[in-house]
């Protein structure tokens, strides 16, 4: 895998590539924080060719010379979000559930949930179906963006995470245009426009690799999680079908 000439590159733009989450998830020295929450996810199970070949993309960067500038996490946390659900530290007026006060803790939050997700119905068939996004569109240093193999697949992710947001009412301002994604890293150090370019210029091949091995990736059921920090989500059930059974 060839990494681009980094002194050469034509940089026109450079995606805003954000580093708020430097004092909450991680510090500046690449070192994970406490950071509290539940969500939902559908986990990239280990020893998987999915996994494997998530693992050599995460093990290439590491002997790469942006390695320095990224935190990087362990297989184990691999994973797609399909609802976000909420975490301590944020507590914006769209990331917290209306009918839950403000000051109430996360393990509150997350009793809360779970008693109404456990008679939700997940309401589709499984797997979800999805694919690496264009090279094109990989516009994320540290993470691999997916899209839905088709229209149904778009509508029954979309359906799906619009539910559960009226189950928990907690509706997000980019609920509508959430990206599908697995992160392997998280920036904490800042990028020149030129580094950063080079840099998405080789996670992006490694990324069209992935897809090319994999023509669709297929998720199970989204599992219901509580996180302290970013290394591990704790599966306590997964969403299930009840209209049918």
């Amino acid at each position: 895998m060839q990494t681009a000439g980094m002194n050469t590159i034509d940089v026109p733009e450079v995606p805003s590539i954000s580093l708020d989450h430097i004092g909450k998830k991680f510090d500046s020295n690449g070192n994970v924080l406490r950071y509290p929450g539940n969500t939902l996810v559908c986990h990239v199970p280990l020893f998987t060719p999915l996994s494997d070949a998530l693992v050599a993309v995460r093990d290439t960067m590491k002997s790469s010379p942006f390695a320095s500038s990224l935190s990087f996490l362990p297989p184990q946390s691999y994973h797609m979000t399909v609802f976000e659900g909420v975490a301590d530290l944020e507590r914006g007026n769209d990331r917290w559930p209306t009918d839950l006060p403000h000051d109430a803790s996360v393990p509150e939050c997350t009793r809360h949930f779970a008693a109404k997700l456990e008679s939700f119905d997940l309401g589709c068939t499984l797997p979800l179906r999805l694919r690496v996004a264009d090279r094109a569109n990989q516009t994320h240093v540290g993470c691999m963006k997916l899209v839905p193999v088709d229209a149904a697949e778009e509508r029954k992710l979309r359906d799906l995470r619009t539910r559960l947001a009226e189950c928990l009412l907690l509706r997000t301002a980019w609920h509508d245009h959430y990206e599908f994604h697995i992160t392997l890293s998280y920036l904490v150090r800042p990028m020149t426009p030129h580094v950063t370019r080079a840099c998405l210029d080789l996670v992006g091949g490694f990324y069209e690799r992935v897809g090319k091995l994999l023509d669709i990736i297929e998720l199970g059921a989204p599992e219901f999680c509580v996180f302290d920090n970013m290394y591990a989500f704790d599966n306590q059930f997964f969403l299930r079908r009840i209209a049918s059974q």
